[in-house]
């Protein structure tokens, strides 16, 4: 969709926005209700805390183990000549162009470099929205911080959801295969090296889990996007899915035959 003195095109489908939504709403519900349940705050009984923690528990793994990863394998990639010719596996180049999208590299060390030395007055700040105009796709989106990010909070979340399964109930288990006692079992492997019990040890993974997130989001939230210019990122993850390439800040247009950026 272009518009006169500005590109405007869709950087986030609905289901991504949803995503977004519903990955915030939950993990608000969860650290308030989680902390209720821990430290015993009095602004709500202990059983509707619990009912309100299992609802908002069940949202943010469905949307983290099921609807972003399918999101992530159906990112629309720049359009690719040789791909649509059979000249490039289409599909090896699409894991190519999601793994460069979502995982923490190269690219990214040389942007937070930019990033270190634009906060010491020596540089601008770098374009972290690249943007192949001619094939009409995204090559990155994310800030270079969040991808660095990605792996720990993937990481946080299977920590929490494992230890949250033991926490609810030490028996459970699904589909005959007794879960919580193998969990219990491999942390029987380590807790005795630190002088706890197993489900003492599962317990403060999950409480440090908490911590992580709320640290997470001071990171995302707060330092690395607390900047008006960024705001127009907000508006378009979770209201109108667009962006304008035109805004030039933070964002970086190329229109050339590779679709890398050098």
């Amino acid at each position: 969709m272009v518009r006169e003195n500005g590109l405007v095109v869709k950087r986030y489908s609905f289901l991504e926005r949803l995503a977004h939504f519903v990955h915030l709403v939950s993990l608000f519900i969860l650290l308030i209700t989680g902390f209720k349940i821990y430290m015993g705050w009095d602004f709500m009984t202990y059983h509707i805390a619990l009912v309100i923690h299992l609802f908002a528990a069940v949202l943010f793994l469905f949307v983290n183990w099921i609807i972003i990863p399918y999101n992530v394998l159906m990112t629309e990639c720049p359009r690719c000549p040789m791909c649509a010719t059979g000249t490039h596996n289409m599909f090896l180049h699409k894991i190519s162009h999601i793994s460069h999208r979502y995982l923490f590299g190269p690219t990214d060390i040389r942007r937070m470099k930019q990033i270190f030395l634009n906060y010491l007055g020596k540089g601008g700040y770098p374009a972290f929205t690249i943007y192949n105009v001619k094939r009409r796709g995204y090559i990155d989106k994310l800030h270079p911080v969040t991808q660095f990010m990605l792996f720990f909070e993937g990481g946080a979340v299977m920590l929490i959801a494992f230890s949250g399964i033991v926490l609810y109930d030490l028996q459970w288990a699904i589909f005959g295969l007794p879960v919580s006692e193998w969990l219990l079992s491999a942390s029987e492997m380590i807790a005795p090296s630190l002088n706890m019990s197993a489900l003492a040890f599962i317990r403060v993974i999950h409480l440090l889990m908490s911590y992580f997130f709320i640290v997470e989001l001071i990171v995302h939230v707060g330092i690395v996007e607390f900047d008006p210019k960024v705001w127009k990122y907000y508006k378009a993850v979770f209201l109108t899915g667009k962006e304008d390439l035109s805004d030039p800040d933070y964002v970086g247009l190329i229109d050339a035959e590779r679709d890398s950026l050098e």
